[in-house]
């Protein structure tokens, strides 16, 4: 698009491709709705105001104009389908932004996985930005399928345009510690004036003026209203997060008001499909929002200009000439509900449906180099042997719809795990990269299985295998079933496989689509919890007790870890 095309139109002197009459408009500069026509050109807006000369015109009969929402954080691995299935499902719902960060194939498949989400995306109706893992692998305490050096950061950042900076710094220890590769990614990426996203989960005090002296200025890691508020204070914009565990709205959402709302803004982080097709995306996040007492306006300007504004997207966010035609119509702000998409000028979807053909650049090209990269041999019952004499058993204890982990000691011997009289099972983490096996077994409360076994090959952020179970051989039958499936979740009871989804595009997606995968997960949910399981998003919970950079105790294929001290601990006591 040339500007001097565009100039006649916004004068009215020439007609506009499209015309959208009678529209509420909701201005997210002036926090005011106002009444009139928008004229698009190409895939702009010319102009707001007294439109009539339309090579269409389309009458919205009074109903609302908000801006596209914008998903500020997320990893499009969680949601289990291709990034451009992805596509389909988001825009449905009125997301036509979103910032990803790819770390999770980036930990699988290095260089290759990213560039693979970058360009199997490429003429996809969804502005799909990304940032560049800055920690791949996310830690030291486990074996990972790749690293990004800072080589390839500097490559990756200056050869691709949709690249926006380097992704959350979860090793928050090793910037405090001022650690060699990791100062060099920050100092790379600050020179090149590109953003750096945070996570830092409690950070608070010196340590989190430590942390933001490295230009780390964004956070979607907390927890509670006065968290949030001092990182505001300190100068850091709040991802408030809603994904299908860590659920944070309701606690956070209070801290928002007309003084500091422009320092917010929403994100799902890590959202399974079931959650998108029964909930929605961002605009869940905006109903709820406004529910729990936001102002409809603070709250569309959470979802859209606060965030276009802090990852400077100058053409996104608002409803005004020059920005891209990207925006959603509702019948109403307080029952907020995408009833018209819109992307670049075209109507995309309506009513939750999607209308647009999305197609990915080259399916089969990108997509058969994504496999996994499984090279373990398959699991017997002697590798899951506890052989501590120990008469204490250290345990994992998890947390319904959290996270969060914590420690808990039992007085019964690690040689008697699993124990599910007292909710004492056997975990095991299961490298995929190892050719000659690497495998930690450990304990875990808190999931109440009775029968069984269940594995993935989830697992943030390495993606090795995890399997959970009442005794060895169901669990040894899950891991396998995963290693033939290139990668999937699996659940085994009395030796057979009861319930299994494959995730065969790196161990993480599959090729099915948002309401096939929404549907097998909805399956597992229910042969899961028929063995006594009491978690409600088992999967999701389980995918990560592998992360070593959230406290407090986890496990990784090279053993049980202590968060907190960053030193492996024992399993017997």
């Amino acid at each position: 698009m040339k500007i001097e095309n565009i100039i006649p139109v916004a004068l009215g002197k020439v007609p506009a491709d499209i015309v959208l009459k009678n529209c509420k408009i909701v201005n997210v500069f002036t926090h005011k709705i106002e009444q009139g026509d928008i004229a698009l050109y190409k895939k702009r807006i010319a102009g707001i105001g007294d439109y009539t000369n339309g090579k269409e015109t389309i009458d919205l009969h009074g109903d609302y104009v908000v801006p596209g929402l914008i998903d500020g954080h997320l990893h499009i691995e969680s949601s289990m389908v291709e990034p451009v299935e992805f596509s389909r499902a988001v825009l449905s719902r009125g997301t036509t932004t979103v910032i990803a960060d790819p770390h999770e194939i980036a930990n699988v498949m290095g260089i290759s996985g990213i560039e693979y989400m970058i360009k199997y995306t490429e003429g996809v109706p969804l502005n799909i930005y990304m940032m560049i893992p800055s920690c791949a692998p996310a830690t030291d305490m486990e074996t990972s399928g790749a690293e990004i050096s800072s080589i390839d950061t500097i490559r990756l950042v200056t050869k691709y345009p949709r690249v926006l900076g380097l992704g959350e710094v979860m090793n928050y220890p090793g910037v405090l510690n001022t650690e060699h590769d990791l100062m060099t990614k920050i100092e790379i990426i600050r020179h090149l004036y590109k953003k750096i996203d945070g996570h830092s989960p409690g950070l608070s005090g010196k340590e989190l003026n430590a942390y933001i002296s490295a230009f780390i200025r964004s956070d979607h890691e907390c927890s509670t209203q006065k968290e949030a508020l001092e990182k505001i204070s300190r100068g850091m914009h709040v991802l408030i997060r809603e994904g299908s565990v860590a659920k944070n709205l309701d606690d956070l959402i209070g801290a928002v008001n007309e003084k500091n709302e422009r320092f917010f803004s929403f994100c799902t982080d890590d959202r399974h499909p079931d959650d998108m097709i029964t909930e929605g995306h961002i605009d869940n996040m905006v109903r709820r929002s406004i529910a729990r007492g936001i102002d409809p306006i603070t709250a569309i300007r959470m979802a859209t200009i606060n965030t276009a504004s802090f990852y400077g997207l100058r053409s996104m966010g608002a409803i005004a000439p020059s920005y891209k035609a990207d925006m959603v119509v509702t019948h109403s702000l307080e029952d907020f509900f995408p009833h018209i998409v819109i992307k670049d000028s075209k109507i995309v979807a309506m009513d939750g449906k999607i209308k647009a053909k999305i197609i990915g650049n080259k399916r089969e090209k990108y997509i058969s180099r994504m496999d996994g990269n499984f090279k373990t041999p398959y699991i017997t019952e002697s590798d899951l042997r506890i052989t501590s004499t120990s008469n204490k058993t250290r345990a994992i204890r998890i947390f319904n719809n959290s996270i969060v982990t914590e420690e808990e000691i039992f007085d019964i011997p690690p040689s008697k795990v699993p124990d599910v009289n007292h909710d004492l099972l056997k975990i095991a983490v299961v490298s995929r990269y190892d050719p000659n096996k690497s495998i930690s077994v450990g304990a875990i409360t808190g999931i109440g299985l009775k029968y069984g076994a269940m594995a993935t090959s989830v697992g943030h952020d390495s993606h090795n295998m995890s399997v959970v179970g009442t005794n060895s051989r169901d669990m040894v039958i899950a891991i396998n079933r995963v290693i033939d499936l290139h990668g999937g979740i699996v659940i085994v009871n009395n030796g057979k496989v009861i319930s299994e989804l494959a995730l065969p595009v790196a161990g993480l997606m599959s090729h099915l689509s948002m309401e096939e995968v929404a549907q097998r997960i909805k399956e597992l949910k229910e042969s899961v919890h028929s063995l006594g399981c009491v978690i409600d998003d088992p999967f999701m919970v389980l995918s990560f007790v592998q992360l070593a950079v959230i406290p407090k105790l986890r496990i990784t294929n090279l053993g049980l870890v202590d968060v907190e001290t960053h030193e492996f601990v024992s399993l017997g006591l």
